[in-house]
């Protein structure tokens, strides 16, 4: 009896001790910090979806992600254009402080091969998650950089930025791309060959008329020659050859495919990004997967079976391509037990691109809605103001829609106070914890002052009042646009803008498309708004530290010693592993 009572007393605690470790174990499980998706859509303007108003387009599945999660309708980019905006949500930094603003005209890396990017020594979300132990990877789009000093040693490639694992297009998609004639430099200056031929011409005339005045010998006369041929040929040779220079997808450090096959790509995209989600759900680490879409910058090409689909020929069909892509991810991790315990962001690195045409000259750009101007514009709304979701089940409510204005830098700070990492203490951290006033708990932005550059200037200053409901923004600077219209030519250029004399200020609750502005001084109250949004412009600017910046002219040459090159000397190759995917 003894016996037996001793050996049920000894199975009941065994069991009692199992169902305790069971008990930790499922707890541990549900106390799991979150796995973090983030799908960046490129040049995706603010009234391209049908949840933000759009009645032309079908984007079924965005809609969904946004009923089932937090639709945020003032959700902000820290720039208009995408390279500084990128560094921007990956570091949770204005892009002054990483030295990702240009010196010059041009705001974007524009080459595989050139010492322009993101030095290693910035903190990325990426790296923070690595911190805690969690599995990374990037799928899609980079823009920041592959080498830095010489070739191939790319200290500024998404592998050493905290990315595990990559796969995509190391730069960005481009009109050069498409394989039909498009160009982007024809696209902003549609007579350069004939001027660049015409400085040749006039050169070399100038230096056969030195020789034979005899103020040069023949010698000099040849390299006169050389001085006006050399960069010309440069040029040309570049700018007619962009398919094949900046054209390259990379796995990891190795390229891949060369010239980019643009038809497939968010077939294969997608196919990286669920092939990442299985493997976690197999190993069960907890994962931050960056999904880096290509749509909807130009050129604009989708698979076969998205050609033809919507009412605005080929950008209308990469919405919608974009939008199967992303129900494709969500359909995934809903099917995984991951999806569970994941939080999905969704967003756009800068409004849509206004003046952006194809060959035929039909329009190749989005819509901003009610938003004023568009991408490059630099402060105005169109260009910065992003429709934007936040997707958590049974943690954030779900058709919920915030209007408080947010900035994509906040969700730097947010997720890495929700995986349990540390936010960096070394420098200056600009994004604040929005998750409060995502899960209901706040009912104001953590921002209080939002500032807006166009390259390195502050062109704007947005301010949200600690009570009340009226956000209000002070613009020092508007763009240039052509007369009657809210366009430039190709690209709204930073110096070209036009300083106001006395600043403009809005009430952007009521005008969210600027096109009220308040005299300052026809009211008090109006005159010390200005004056504390122009202090706190000061107080922000005086915090800059100058750093090396990493845009320069001379950083964004491009450099044949540190080109990439598959299968040389051809430079030409197909990713094995999608060729037979159209």
């Amino acid at each position: 009896m003894t016996g037996i009572m001793g050996t049920a007393t000894a199975h009941h605690i065994i069991l009692l001790i199992g169902l305790v470790a069971g008990q930790k174990v499922s707890t541990s499980a549900t106390n799991r910090p979150p796995n973090i998706i983030i799908m960046l859509a490129d040049d995706l303007g603010y009234g391209d979806l049908s949840g933000f108003g759009n009645t032309t387009l079908s984007t079924p599945h965005i809609d969904q992600l946004m009923q089932e999660g937090v639709k945020l309708t003032h959700h902000l980019a820290a720039a208009s254009v995408c390279t500084p905006s990128r560094a921007a949500l990956l570091t949770g930094r204005y892009p002054v402080r990483s030295g990702m603003v240009p010196s010059g005209i041009i705001r974007v890396n524009i080459f595989v091969a050139n010492r322009a990017g993101m030095l290693p020594n910035e903190t990325t979300l990426a790296e923070v998650a690595k911190s805690v132990g969690y599995k990374t990877a990037l799928v899609g789009k980079w823009h920041m950089g592959l080498s830095k000093d010489t070739y191939g040693d790319h200290l500024l490639h998404p592998m050493n930025q905290g990315f595990d694992q990559y796969y995509g297009h190391i730069l960005t998609n481009m009109k050069d791309f498409s394989g039909d004639g498009e160009r982007v430099l024809l696209s902003q200056r549609p007579r350069i060959y004939y001027q660049l031929g015409a400085l040749v011409t006039l050169g070399l005339l100038l230096f056969v008329w030195l020789y034979r005045q005899a103020y040069i010998g023949k010698v000099s006369m040849v390299i006169g020659f050389l001085l006006v041929l050399t960069p010309v040929v440069y040029f040309v040779f570049i700018f007619n050859n962009l398919r094949m220079l900046n054209g390259i997808v990379m796995r990891n450090h190795d390229v891949v495919e060369q010239p980019i096959k643009l038809e497939s790509l968010m077939k294969r995209y997608v196919q990286e990004g669920v092939e990442f989600l299985e493997a976690r759900e197999k190993d069960r680490e907890p994962f931050l997967l960056f999904l880096s879409w290509d749509h909807v910058h130009t050129a604009m090409r989708t698979s076969k079976e998205f050609k033809g689909r919507s009412k605005h020929g080929h950008y209308g069909d990469s919405v919608q391509e974009l939008d199967w892509g992303t129900g494709e991810i969500m359909s995934t991790i809903k099917n995984m037990d991951i999806g569970k315990n994941t939080l999905v962001y969704f967003t756009s690195d800068n409004g849509a691109h206004l003046e952006e045409s194809d060959i035929y000259g039909n329009s190749d750009g989005g819509s901003n809605g009610i938003l004023k101007g568009g991408k490059a514009h630099g402060a105005v709304d169109g260009g910065i103001r992003v429709p934007t979701s936040v997707w958590y089940p049974g943690k954030l409510p779900a058709n919920t829609t915030i209007d408080e204005p947010t900035m994509q830098m906040d969700m730097f700070t947010t997720i890495t106070n929700l995986i349990g990492a540390d936010v960096p203490r070394d420098r200056q951290i600009d994004g604040r914890d929005m998750y409060s006033l995502l899960a209901g708990k706040e009912r104001v932005s953590p921002q209080e002052f939002f500032f807006h550059y166009c390259g390195g200037t502050v062109q704007a200053v947005r301010y949200r009042p600690r009570s009340g409901s009226v956000i209000w923004k002070l613009v020092y600077e508007l763009p240039e646009y052509l007369p009657g219209t809210q366009k430039c030519t190709f690209t709204c250029r930073c110096r070209d803008a036009i300083k106001l004399e006395r600043p403009y200020l809005y009430d952007i609750t009521s005008d969210p498309g600027e096109n009220r502005p308040i005299d300052i001084t026809s009211d008090q109250k109006y005159k010390e708004l200005a004056e504390l949004m122009i202090k706190a412009t000061e107080e922000h600017t005086s915090s800059i530290v100058p750093v090396d910046c990493r845009l320069s002219f001379f950083k964004m040459l491009w450099r044949p010693q540190m080109q990439p090159c598959c299968n040389f000397p051809y430079c030409s190759c197909v990713d094995s592993k999608y060729k037979d995917v159209e």
